[in-house]
C-alpha cells in the first residue's frame, strides 16, 4: 500500500508539474526536475545495495518523490539537497541514538532517514527555490 501512495503522489506531483511548466511556458522544467529525481533516486538506491540495512527502499521512494520537487530549482537546489541531507542526517542520527526510545523493540537502534530527506528538501527549495 504505500508503494501505491508513493506512485499517486508522483503522478500527482507530475501533474502539478506540467501544469505550472505550461502555465511559465517551460516545458524543460518537467524534464528537468524528472531526470534529477531519478538521478537521486537511482543515488539512493545505489548506496541502499553498497550497505544493505542503512538506507531502505522507502527512502529511495521518498527521495523520488522529493527529487521532483527539489529538481525543479535546478543543479544548484540538487546539490544543497544533498548537502542538507549530509548535514541534517548526522544531527538527527546523534540526536535519534540519544532518546531513541525504541530501545525495548526489534527497531533499537535503527533510524528513519525519510523525515531527513524532506527536511532536506524543504531547506533546498527554500534556499534555491
Amino acid at each position: 500500500m504505500p508503494r501505491l501512495w508513493v506512485a499517486v503522489g508522483c503522478l500527482l506531483q507530475l501533474v502539478a508539474l506540467i501544469v505550472a511548466a505550461l502555465l511559465g511556458n517551460d516545458l524543460f522544467l518537467v524534464l528537468q526536475a524528472a531526470l534529477f529525481a531519478v538521478l537521486c533516486a537511482a543515488v539512493q538506491c545505489g548506496l541502499a545495495l553498497v550497505r544493505p540495512g542503512a538506507l531502505g527502499f522507502g527512502d529511495v521512494t521518498v527521495t523520488l518523490v522529493m527529487g521532483l520537487a527539489v529538481g525543479t530549482a535546478g543543479l544548484w537546489g540538487v546539490v544543497v539537497w544533498w548537502l542538507a541531507m549530509g548535514v541534517l542526517g548526522l544531527v538527527w542520527m546523534l540526536l535519534w541514538r540519544r532518546f531513541d526510545w525504541q530501545g525495548d523493540t526489534p527497531y533499537a537502534g535503527k533510524v528513519p532517514f525519510a523525515p531527513v530527506i524532506v527536511v532536506a528538501a524543504a531547506v533546498a527549495l527554500g534556499v534555491c527555490g
